[in-house]
């Protein structure tokens, strides 16, 4: 799958479900991630574990080698062009990151790969554009306030907008309404208290409501 491929796959989920998997065993990473894929999620996100991502590469092959073409997986956190191609390397099919990178948005369209890195500026919007990132992960997502996200969006309208912050269901809602194309949901399915007690059908319940709600919105 191409970038833009995956850009329009994302546009239509509008989804991406967030996994640290520093915090996370294998096995429970396994069960989560198929809560996960029951409740109608496509897309995964693993953090980068800094400074060596031992434990997100390692993610990275196990979940590509369990779950194949049933998931779209990418890699979260990635601050630089080493990390960039490490997660390439371990299987990564996106990346995402909380900075703007000229190095990591040259490699990535170099492997063909989509590039979501973090802006808050205008200034870093029309950079990223420039460098060839697909689509802006509004950072740090609830930090900001609807107004200023909508109004920077009609501002300079270059490139789709991603939210990325403590998201629930109702505030999924909004965002998709005032123009971003999606958001990442961490919290709601990366549960310390869910995992630890092997609630995974409560995992895939919340699944089931956030893309009831992309569905529809």
């Amino acid at each position: 799958m191409n970038k833009q491929e995956t850009l329009e796959a994302l546009k239509a989920e509008k989804l991406i479900f967030i996994f640290k998997t520093q915090r996370i065993d294998d096995d429970d990473l396994l069960e989560a991630v198929q809560a996960v894929v029951n409740g109608g999620g496509k897309f995964i996100e693993l953090t980068y574990d800094q400074p060596n991502g031992q434990a997100c590469t390692h993610a990275l092959r196990l979940l590509k080698e369990h779950f194949g073409d049933q998931i779209i997986l990418g890699t979260g956190t990635i601050l630089d062009e080493q990390e960039c191609q490490k997660a390439i390397d371990a299987g990564s099919e996106y990346i995402v990151a909380p900075n703007l990178s000229k190095e990591v948005a040259e490699l990535c369209t170099r492997r063909e790969m989509m590039y979501m890195p973090g802006v808050f500026t205008g200034t870093e919007v029309v950079n990223a554009w420039k460098w060839g990132a697909d689509v802006l992960k509004l950072f740090p997502g609830c930090e900001i306030t609807l107004d200023y996200a909508e109004t920077l969006m009609g501002v300079i309208d270059v490139l789709p907008y991603f939210a990325v912050c403590k998201m629930d269901e109702e505030m999924f809602e909004k965002c998709l309404k005032i123009g971003y194309i999606g958001a990442g949901i961490s919290r709601a399915v990366n549960s310390r208290e869910l995992i630890a007690s092997r609630n995974f059908a409560e995992i895939e319940r919340r699944v089931r409501r956030f893309v009831h709600i992309a569905s529809r919105t």
